[in-house]
């Protein structure tokens, strides 16, 4: 029979569990739009959504979400004989969630604040009260206002890899009574991050300034799954009339591995059924 029609969060897919008879050696699984099956596993009017011997199996084969499919398992027993097994039925649903902290985001709000606290205390001087921090680099058509920090992705790659892509353990919850499942890895992550000044002796406070930001954020990255942060830092001098005027420049490397997830919440089994075999 088949125990389980479990929806995959991605939508348009099913996933079936099935527990074939002791002496089946293969099954096939016809799919239809409503409980109508012949009754025979020629059935014409059906889709073959599966055949072989997995006991798990998805279909993803044209489902649409919310409309409900039906299934009927047939097994080949070692007579050759097929035997029909009792009609299952699921509804596919698109339910999946964003689980994931953005490194680059977080990065750089708390940059910006820490950034911010370094202007309040004297370590930097700005005339906004704060250095921004943009997600490009500035173009000379922009009105500027010096020091500034850029931050952009370098990249971001899986890392490491867990058996069923479970990064994480799913979490119960007692008041919705669901869990909260997911699929993911962990992924290496480097981020360019950029200090723009207009006076070299400024540019050694805005380095110290944002190694300092970087390291007090360190439990705040460790709360969002972010670790073995590295930071490496270097000096590069624009003076060349490559923006117009000199330009002293923090060229920093942030790194790290991050917990990259897609997920939703499922109900909780609430019912179980045991099947008792003897040999």
């Amino acid at each position: 029979m088949i125990t389980m029609v479990q929806p995959l969060h991605v939508g348009n897919a099913l996933r079936l569990f099935i527990e074939p008879p002791a002496d089946a050696v293969r099954w096939r699984v016809l799919r239809k739009g409503s409980d109508t099956f012949s009754g025979d596993p020629e059935d014409p009017s059906a889709l073959v959504a599966y055949e072989g011997d997995e006991r798990v199996v998805v279909d993803a084969a044209h489902l649409q979400n919310e409309v409900m499919a039906f299934y009927r398992p047939f097994y080949l027993s070692f007579a050759g004989i097929w035997t029909p097994g009792p009609t299952a039925y699921g509804t596919p649903a698109s339910i999946y969630e964003e689980h994931t902290t953005d490194v680059m985001s977080l990065v750089r709000e708390r940059l910006e604040a820490g950034l911010k606290v370094e202007v309040e205390r004297g370590s930097l001087v700005h005339e906004l009260g704060y250095v921004q921090v943009y997600t490009a680099p500035p173009s000379q058509e922009q009105n500027l206002l010096f020091p500034l920090v850029t931050i952009t992705l370098s990249s971001e790659s899986s890392d490491v890899r867990a058996v069923g892509e479970t990064i994480s353990g799913d979490e119960f919850d007692s008041i919705g009574f669901d869990w909260s499942e997911s699929e993911g890895w962990l992924a290496s992550v480097q981020l360019e991050v950029t200090g723009w000044s207009l006076n070299s002796d400024e540019r050694i406070e805005l380095r110290r300034a944002i190694r300092r930001v970087v390291l007090a954020n360190l439990p705040v990255f460790a709360a969002h799954g972010i670790d073995q942060v590295n930071l490496s830092m270097s000096d590069n001098d624009a003076v060349n009339g490559e923006y117009g005027a000199p330009v002293y420049q923090v060229m920093a490397s942030f790194s790290c591995v991050a917990p990259v997830r897609v997920g939703g919440r499922v109900d909780a089994i609430s019912e179980v059924t045991t099947t008792v075999r003897s040999t």
